[in-house]
């Protein structure tokens, strides 16, 4: 199977695998318990924490344990900073929150969730993958105590100024939290929750070939002081609060191990991903009058950067699930969007919010690189798409 679907999920590392393995066989007790099979395990997940700390770039010196929260996924993590923000104090009953119109379900459902509750929302353009910033200047007021904006679209890569809108916003409240799911952008590209101007930044195991069923969330040391957010799920008490139920203790050592493997290499993997999906575009851009990939259409997003692992195209009058389908015969794996989209069956909204027609979203295909892919996977690709184009435009006739 020549794999280019990394944006759904990834393959778990060599490290990850190891890590989980020596924890379920040696380091299996509970890390709340006191005896010393529990300390042994509570030291497993303060090691892990420290290594998210390291590779989120938070110095030594601003970490304290209760500053990230493993949850049991990035939509999880999600949920607890946007619903937490909101119900951490009565007085923000009826404020308003803002976000994007291209976000993920975790970000956009508990916002209409909150809508039901009187909560104030408003949903700034994405158009082209450009972040509306005179929209999000009109929109932002005073009584704006949450602005949570994703770092990279997991369907067109493009990505967003978070820094632009974390300096705006504080500047118009400087107690509006500003939230990032960065589940897309986390080892791929460098970031901190300073750099970025976040208060909370979401993250997940297994887009960075970690497991799947981990994700955690930052929460900036201001807002633990301000008690400005509260549990969505209550229990013994775990994660210092804010996440009761017995951590998952070897995903959460897959996910530190994954993440010390992505650091170490980050700086090539990037160059990595940039220049085989250069080569996947220039292909597309460059073929000629008589190469059938001269009618695909990339939805190159027109912000200033991209991601690096992430290209969106266009076929011709074809639709992505029928593409897929032919591809996933000759052992290919694309998306025809997002994996939580797909399961709705509905067209993407994100891809609608870019800016594209329903009939242009349905025949959108996604390519998600790692940095296991290869020039020759993507040559296999290409040709296996310009087989499927042929074939599969014959039957349309």
């Amino acid at each position: 199977m020549i794999y280019f679907d990394n944006s759904a999920t990834t393959k778990p590392s060599t490290a990850c695998i190891d890590a989980m393995t020596q924890v379920l066989t040696t380091e299996w007790g509970n890390p709340s318990s006191r005896h010393a099979m529990g300390l042994s395990a509570h030291t497993v997940l303060k090691t892990a924490r420290d290594q998210l700390f390291s590779a989120l770039g938070v110095r030594a010196a601003e970490r304290s344990q209760e500053n990230l929260i493993f949850t049991a996924s990035g939509t999880e993590a999600d949920n607890l900073a946007i619903l937490g923000a909101a119900h951490a104090k009565k007085a923000l009953a009826g404020k308003k929150l803002i976000t994007s119109n291209a976000e993920h379900p975790a970000v956009l459902r508990p916002f209409a969730a909150l809508e039901t509750e009187g909560f104030r929302t408003a949903y700034i353009s994405t158009k082209n993958g450009i972040f509306d910033m005179e929209q999000f200047r009109r929109e932002m007021t005073p009584d704006t105590f949450l602005v949570s904006v994703m770092l990279v679209n997991n369907e067109t890569g493009a990505v967003n100024d978070i820094r632009a809108i974390s300096d705006y916003a504080k500047q118009i409240n400087p107690e509006c939290i500003i939230h990032t799911d960065a589940v897309q952008g986390f080892l791929k590209r460098p970031f901190s929750p300073q750099t970025l101007g976040a208060d909370l930044v979401t993250v997940s195991a297994h887009k960075i070939h970690g497991p799947k069923g981990v994700g955690a969330l930052y929460i900036a040391p201001h807002l633990i002081k301000r008690k400005a957010l509260s549990p969505v799920i209550f229990g013994g008490g775990q994660e210092f609060g804010f996440r009761s139920g017995t951590e998952n203790l070897p995903g959460i050592a897959g996910f530190g191990a994954a993440v010390v493997e992505g650091q170490a290499s980050l700086s090539a993997d990037i160059a990595h991903m940039t220049a085989l999906r250069t080569y996947l575009e220039d292909a597309i851009t460059h073929a000629g009058r008589d190469d059938v990939l001269s009618s695909v259409t990339i939805n190159r997003p027109l912000s200033d950067e991209r991601a690096p692992h992430i290209l969106s195209i266009r076929l011709p009058k074809i639709k992505s699930e029928t593409m897929l389908n032919y591809l996933s015969g000759k052992g290919i794996a694309v998306s025809s969007g997002s994996a939580c989209a797909a399961q709705s069956g509905r067209i993407s909204n994100a891809l609608l919010c870019f800016g594209l027609s329903d009939s242009d979203a349905d025949t959108t295909i996604r390519i998600s690189l790692s940095s296991d892919n290869t020039e020759k996977e993507a040559d296999s690709f290409l040709d296996a798409l310009r087989c499927g184009i042929r074939m599969l435009a014959r039957m349309k006739r």
